[in-house]
């Protein structure tokens, strides 16, 4: 923890380095400058649009394939799912 600003400006400094809409202008600034086009706010985007839900019927193929290879593996064939793992 940091003591109280020895001056004026010391203080204006820290408000403006813990000011958010501060760090969306800089951020703004270095898209602009570096051709970045804008990109939603973190706080738009959720990890749920970005997680692979399986569904029902992904489940059932992913089953099947472990089932069979279980049973080429116990009359001694190879797998065929070693390539996916």
């Amino acid at each position: 923890m940091r003591g109280p600003p020895r001056s004026l400006q010391e203080w204006l400094y820290y408000k403006l380095l813990e000011s958010p809409s501060f760090h969306k202008f800089v951020g703004n600034i270095y898209r602009k400058v570096n051709g970045i086009k804008d990109v939603p706010p973190p706080e738009f985007m959720s990890d749920i649009h970005f997680l692979y839900t399986p569904t029902r019927k992904h489940k059932f193929k992913a089953f099947r394939m472990l089932f069979f290879d279980e049973y080429r593996t116990f009359f001694g064939f190879s797998r065929k799912t070693d390539k996916f793992f």
